[in-house]
């Protein structure tokens, strides 16, 4: 098997290619590429789509024809054809597969409350930092916007980015990565921010010796044992995290992995849902990583195949989210303990008080 822990990052369990490179070649190609998407020309875009579902209490899925407007890449309605379900219009790998398709209605869901203008955090070196607040939780409060922040890796950020963190007065940073990509790209952060790392997977966790990325659906099943791996056994380790939302001199918080989306999504999900958030909105704001899409498999997808001696269509599905997936997740927490503070009691050493201070700290009264 070539390069086992290079593969490991694009899971987002581990990661070998500095963000850095990443976000370099995507400034660069900014500059020139007319195909990369970025979340920035979404934002007024998105506003319109969101006044359409306004009256709406649960997350809608707007029209694929709307998503042209909102996207720079083209993204059209998915093909009728039952072979062709759920692939990347108009793009078929040189073998004959057609890839999944991260952007059509089922995969890149807004609801109207997703507010990019205000969620999205767009920084000079940044692709996917997203506020978790704005949400309806318990009781219809809405989630104070700019206490919990999800990301990607920050070792890439700028002296102005840090800045920005510095000026949120940002109190905690917990990262989730492995240590030595910890220590090999050392985030960057403000003064008033503590370090946290906590590492989710080793490399020992994959199972990765025999893994053929070139079969189809392997990426699929990776996936789904990543996130089956980090909902059975891990809980402990997502709970650290939750104790510093109990107390209100301890936000603003941020917690990332690499790419700020399977390790950060189950985090997410764990929050929002303690915080009274409905699934649907929830697997709404999941799916919004899929904004970056192009970003990321247009860059880290070529670092990738160069690193893997694979070409980058068979590590396609490495670079978005599915909700299926974080449904693997949703779906063992609601059949073995019905809800996520139930999980959480009998998986960690949380109780029910800690969540009532973690709804005081973080809905609005």
């Amino acid at each position: 098997m070539k390069k086992v822990t290079t593969i490991a990052i694009i899971a987002g369990a581990a990661a070998i290619v500095p963000a850095y490179f990443l976000v370099r070649k995507l400034l660069d190609k900014k500059k020139s590429s007319k195909t990369i998407t970025t979340a920035q020309p979404a934002s007024k875009a998105i506003k319109a789509a969101g006044s359409k579902a306004a009256n709406q209490q649960t997350a809608a899925r707007i029209d694929p024809e709307q998503l042209k407007t909102i996207l720079p890449a083209e993204v059209h309605p998915a093909p009728k054809a039952d072979q062709e379900k759920n692939a990347h219009p108009g793009l078929i790998a040189p073998n004959g597969r057609i890839l999944y398709n991260f952007k059509d209605e089922n995969n890149l869901i807004f609801c109207d409350e997703t507010q990019l203008g205000k969620r999205l955090i767009q920084l000079e070196n940044s692709i996917n930092i997203r506020d978790i607040g704005g949400y309806t939780g318990m009781d219809g409060r809405k989630i104070k916007w700019r206490k919990v922040i999800r990301s990607e890796e920050l070792a890439h950020l700028s002296d102005k980015d840090v800045s920005y963190f510095a000026a949120l007065r940002l109190k905690h940073v917990f990262d989730f990565r492995n240590k030595s990509k910890a220590e090999r790209q050392v985030d960057r952060l403000p003064k008033t921010a503590e370090y946290h790392l906590l590492p989710i997977f080793s490399g020992d966790d994959m199972g990765l010796d025999h893994k053929d990325f070139t079969q189809p659906g392997m990426v699929d099943a990776f996936m789904r044992r990543i996130y089956k791996l980090q909902t059975e056994d891990r809980a402990q380790r997502f709970a650290e995290v939750l104790k510093y939302l109990t107390e209100p001199s301890e936000s603003p918080i941020l917690y990332h992995c690499t790419n700020g989306k399977d390790r950060t999504g189950f985090m997410t999900y764990l929050i929002l849902s303690i915080l009274g958030v409905k699934e649907d909105v929830i697997l709404s704001d999941y799916t919004l990583t899929n904004l970056t899409f192009d970003e990321s498999y247009n860059l880290l997808g070529n670092i990738m195949s160069e690193e893997l001696g694979i070409e980058n269509y068979h590590l396609w599905e490495f670079y978005g989210v599915k909700p299926d997936w974080l449904k693997t997740s949703m779906d063992y927490v609601n059949t073995h303990f019905g809800n996520v503070e139930t999980y959480l009691m009998e998986k960690t050493d949380l109780r029910e008080k800690d969540f009532k201070k973690i709804r005081d700290n973080l809905l609005a009264k």
